[in-house]
């Protein structure tokens, strides 16, 4: 949490950004404002490790999900693995499937 006035944190917030937004060097700028550059390079400092400590929060969204049941089948294999797979799956991809980890031990 910070330790700096909200209000002087977005007070500098908006001189950062109007700097960056002049496209001027920073000693033109702090002249130009009558800053002090030490103060203005460490309030980019603060600022920065600030937006490191708590990066910017999402407000929360939902979006819509829809849970569809799909029935499976199982394979039970003599060494005790268990394979399932949807029911339509292809005849012969569950021949390749059970003939890769049939030999398998667990």
């Amino acid at each position: 949490m910070s330790k700096h006035r909200p209000e002087k944190i977005l007070a500098w917030k908006a001189t950062i950004d109007d700097w960056k937004r002049s496209r001027q060097t920073v000693n033109a700028f702090c002249r130009a404002r009558q800053l002090t550059r030490s103060n203005f390079d460490r309030w980019r400092r603060i600022l920065a490790a600030e937006s490191l400590a708590s990066p910017p929060s999402l407000p929360p969204s939902f979006v819509p999900v829809r849970f569809v049941a799909e029935p499976m089948a199982e394979v039970v294999l003599r060494s005790g693995v268990v394979v399932r797979l949807p029911l339509g799956t292809a005849a012969d991809a569950v021949t390749r499937l059970v003939t890769a980890v049939g030999p398998a031990s667990c």
